[in-house]
């Protein structure tokens, strides 16, 4: 796949490369661009930090709350997981469900990050 120019600054980018923009909520992969809301790239940023160890709702709930400063249900989670699923549709990352768990990002071993 050719380069893609990143949404935030225009510059060229090689397909191999995944950007985070944690100031502007962008996810850059494969030519492809997500922006997310804050609570979505509050999960996103979350599992990405867990390093594919497997998050549970109740530490992901924790991630969103500290944006509202109260505390929504627990189900909102499975609604962010999915929008932000939608929004990562054909990019080489995604979200697996880890049943009775949580949540974990996967992501390709091949892939470089700037950040």
């Amino acid at each position: 796949m050719a380069a893609c120019s990143c949404p935030t600054c225009g510059q060229s980018l090689p397909p191999d490369l995944l950007v985070i923009d944690r100031d502007a909520g962008i996810i850059v992969a494969d030519g492809r661009f997500a922006h997310l809301t804050s609570q979505e790239f509050s999960i996103f940023i979350s599992l990405y930090d867990a390093k594919g160890r497997v998050l549970s709702k109740e530490q992901l709930l924790r991630a969103v709350t500290r944006l509202w400063g109260d505390e929504p249900e627990i189900k909102i989670i499975d609604v962010f997981v999915c929008k932000v699923r939608a929004k990562m549709k054909g990019m080489p990352i995604g979200i697996d469900t880890v049943w009775g768990r949580g949540y974990r990002l996967l992501s390709p071993r091949n892939m470089e990050l700037a950040s």
